[in-house]
């Protein structure tokens, strides 16, 4: 029976899907048939879209270990740049770049891996290397919005997806690892969270050397295989450490005008103000356009009522 690997908590998933951009819709199985003929045009590329532009690409060839040495197409004869002194950016341009998405399927395999199996310490960069030598990071990043490539890879001996795990291997350790209740061997991050499992399986460490040695050698025995993981995950780990980080930009303050200081003389003094003028002004202004003026009408003179005072 297959061990059905899960995630157990939200907090790697919540910051990964959305740096990764997923789309709820885009987990819909694709139609088939006389459906597939009817499904809207725009429908059917969601699926295709990744984080790379959807342009045609040609996937790696897969690796041949009797191929002749040096040909450039085998992975085994690509092995990582001399590092500078900066480092490489393993996300954006250069030879040690990474698709984000294959990117963060490393991490998060390395992150449950954590939690599955502490006593593995399985780092992301060696998964990245092996993904590098098996699939180019999954044909260059050439998947949709889930992680799953968009052209499937099954080699004649029945290896399979961007790992390109056997068979057997992915039905004890059947993944779902971006949590979208599918496991799916030709998916990114299903693949990378299987073989983390199948590498740390019965308390099996990779922390050491040797460790890395074993790994490897779960995938492929020859030295030249271990040899080029070592160097790409040397060099992950290394450029991850030292890629130099956007530089932060400064918030813009807005300046505070100054105050000017205006002298005064004798000469210059403001005059005092006229009273009298302003009383005339106030006198003579016409009420507001619009409303009424108001008059007060005149009292009549008040009657004598008792003569001997009104003649004082």
């Amino acid at each position: 029976m297959g061990i059905q690997v899960r995630w157990h908590t939200t907090l790697i998933v919540v910051p990964l899907l959305a740096a990764a951009g997923f789309a709820a819709t885009a987990s819909a199985p694709a139609p088939s048939g006389a459906a597939a003929d009817l499904e809207p045009a725009h429908t059917a590329a969601v699926r295709n879209v990744g984080v790379l532009p959807a342009e045609p690409a040609t996937p790696q060839a897969m690796r041949n270990p009797s191929a002749a040495a040096g040909d450039p197409t085998d992975p085994l004869s690509q092995t990582p740049p001399a590092m500078p002194g900066d480092g490489f950016a393993i996300l954006g341009d250069g030879p040690l770049a990474i698709p984000e998405l294959v990117f963060y399927a490393y991490r998060a395999a390395e992150m449950q891996l954590a939690i599955n199996s502490p006593e593995c310490g399985l780092p992301w960069h060696l998964l990245a290397a092996i993904g590098r030598l098996e699939s180019n990071h999954a044909d260059n990043g050439r998947t949709d919005v889930l992680g799953t490539l968009a052209a499937s890879r099954t080699t004649p001996d029945g290896r399979v997806g961007p790992m390109q795990l056997p068979a057997d291997v992915w039905e004890r350790f059947p993944s779902d690892g971006n949590v979208d209740g599918v496991t799916d061997p030709q998916n990114v991050f299903d693949a990378t969270l299987a073989a983390g499992a199948w590498a740390c399986a019965d308390g099996a460490s990779a922390r050491d050397e040797a460790g890395e040695a074993r790994v490897a050698a779960m995938f492929d025995p020859s030295p030249e295989y271990l040899a080029n993981v070592q160097k790409w995950s040397a060099a992950y780990k290394k450029g991850a450490e030292v890629a130099p980080a956007a530089p932060a930009v400064p918030p813009t303050a807005v300046p505070t005008p100054p105050v000017v200081q205006i002298p005064t003389t004798d000469a210059a003094a403001p005059a005092a103000p006229d009273t009298d003028a302003e009383q005339a002004t106030e006198e003579t202004t016409p009420a507001a356009p619009g409303l009424p003026m108001m008059t007060i009408p005149e009292l009549p003179e008040m009657p004598c009522l008792v003569p001997t005072l009104c003649e004082q």
